[in-house]
């Protein structure tokens, strides 16, 4: 956060990541998903290379979603949901 400060350009560079903290259960689930639709256990290509289009994927849409929406579509969804509990009394 310090280094945030002191180099303004070094959160611009670090936006995608920024992006991605800021929606981490979108992210989250997202890789449960993957690994679930892909089947990762017979893939074919190194696991190595599965990790890294997991994190380029994810840090893309973050990235993308960012742009047009403060929250990730599943933190929007438990704010929502936890919301009502600030009406209880």
């Amino acid at each position: 956060m310090v280094a945030m400060d002191a180099f303004p350009r070094l959160r611009r560079l670090a936006g995608p990541v920024i992006a991605v903290g800021s929606m981490s259960l979108t992210a989250y689930v997202f890789h449960i998903v993957a690994i679930w639709l892909l089947d990762t256990e017979e893939a074919t290509v190194p696991r190595f290379y599965v990790l890294l289009g997991f994190i380029a994927s994810v840090t893309v849409l973050a990235a993308v979603w960012s742009r047009f929406f403060q929250r990730g579509p599943l933190e929007w969804l438990m704010a929502r949901a936890t919301g009502i509990t600030r009406r209880i009394q």
